[in-house]
């Protein structure tokens, strides 16, 4: 084994022109492949960041409450008692934070947009304010009443700027005439992606209470905010329907959409009173996957047509080789070398010039993707897509390793045929190449 590892190495140090175009090619590809994948991963980062800094929690317990068959309302009408079951259940390193989620009409002047309005409570939440990306004013200011927070998506339409006055519409719980209420707008925050216009609203818990006709002690949403903390959600989920259920409330079964699409359902449905939801971050923000799974496909297709390539061009290098390498290959024959021997040693030399080109594509790739993180600024349309004002760039290390076992097995298999027709090969061969 050494032995052929050794004639490996000596092959492809006297064939320098030939082995560094093969590295070459093969560094090439495994670079393509770890920055594809490593923006991927980034957006997939930066999506969810903007979306549970915005929107969600790692784990949200909601509610629907319908005052007759034909209203709705995004609301849980015995919050404490809920909070009561979740709580010794919030995992070590996560924490459960309240928020209020509806959908409100704002207006300054004769102009008018709508969008997704989010509570939040303010005084206990200083780590997620700080997530938030501030154009103008304080977020802080929402603790006071009947303050709000909009997105420059929606400023621009609106036309507003912080110290200014809005008005929100919303529909009260039971329907009936829309609520109003006039607001001062204290900070504009600066877009995360398509939640730039989708979730554009910000006030208080107390102030959306105010406007939708919520009842004290009412919560929107409680939500248990992981951060890094490594937890499995869809295993904590099921573990809080079952003790909801066992507290006597009527839980929803899992469903891989958002709050909003479960409302739009649950309106067609005759029933009255409180049933609760339990969901994921992934679920309420099934709506966006198709930026995530996109780029994973066009990833996993951008890897496929590098190996098909890497395997085309070694298999055509390795093929010249070979009748290059007649008389040395006919030579090793007429010295006792078994034909197993000789597939041996190209497949040796195959797999060399796979795997160290290919990690050396990985290191360098990877090198190049932290310094252009954050460094690359982005198209307004592509900024949105991709949920960051700068090139997303995160290399993972999985990747980079999956990068050099694809790109090493595909030189293996680009190896296999020429490796073949070297055995073929007697040692008359060298002996008609003089």
């Amino acid at each position: 084994m050494f032995s052929l590892l050794h004639l490996a190495l000596r092959n492809l140090f006297a064939h320098r022109e030939r082995v560094l175009l093969l590295l070459g090619i093969t560094a090439a590809a495994s670079g393509v492949i770890v920055a594809v994948s490593s923006l991927a991963a980034g957006v997939a980062t930066a999506q969810r960041e903007a979306v549970t800094t915005f929107l969600t929690g790692d784990l949200n317990v909601g509610g629907f409450f319908k005052v007759h068959p034909d209203s709705i309302a995004p609301v849980v009408g015995d919050a404490g008692k809920v909070r009561g079951v979740l709580e010794p259940q919030v995992p070590q390193g996560c924490s459960l934070r309240e928020r209020g989620r509806s959908f409100a009409l704002a207006g300054a002047g004769r102009r008018r947009t709508g969008s997704f309005l989010v509570g939040m409570d303010v005084a206990s939440e200083k780590d997620s304010l700080s997530r938030f990306r501030v154009a103008s004013g304080r977020l802080e200011d929402l603790a006071r009443p009947r303050t709000l927070a909009v997105s420059t998506t929606l400023a621009e339409r609106l036309q507003v700027k912080t110290g200014d006055l809005a008005t929100l519409f919303a529909q009260p719980v039971g329907g009936g005439r829309r609520n109003a209420l006039d607001v001062e707008v204290v900070a504009i925050t600066e877009k995360a992606g398509l939640l730039g216009e989708s979730a554009g609203l910000l006030v208080s818990n107390e102030t959306l209470r105010e406007l939708d006709g919520f009842k004290p002690g009412s919560a929107g949403v409680l939500q248990v905010v992981c951060g890094d903390t490594p937890v499995d959600v869809d295993a904590l989920g099921t573990s809080l329907r079952d003790s909801l259920r066992g507290a006597g409330f009527d839980v929803l079964p899992a469903a891989n959409q958002s709050y909003a699409e479960k409302q739009m359902l649950l309106l067609r449905e005759g029933w009255r009173g409180q049933k609760l939801d339990v969901s994921t971050w992934e679920d309420e923000s099934s709506f966006m996957s198709f930026v995530t799974l996109g780029l994973t496909a066009l990833a996993v297709l951008v890897s496929l047509v590098v190996l098909v390539l890497v395997v085309i061009g070694l298999f055509v290098a390795l093929s010249v080789a070979v009748r290059e390498r007649t008389r040395e290959i006919g030579t090793l024959r007429a010295m006792g070398m078994q034909r197993r021997s000789v597939v041996a040693l190209f497949m040796t030399e195959g797999l060399l010039l796979g795997f160290v080109g290919s990690a050396l594509g990985v290191v360098l790739s990877s090198v190049l993707c932290v310094a252009l993180r954050g460094a690359v600024p982005l198209h307004e349309e592509i900024a949105n897509l991709f949920f960051s004002g700068t090139l997303p760039l995160t290399p993972n290390l999985g990747l980079c390793v999956l990068a050099v076992v694809l790109v090493t097995v595909g030189a293996g298999f680009a190896t296999l045929i020429p490796a073949a027709r070297a055995a073929s090969l007697t040692p008359r061969s060298a002996m008609e190449s003089l």
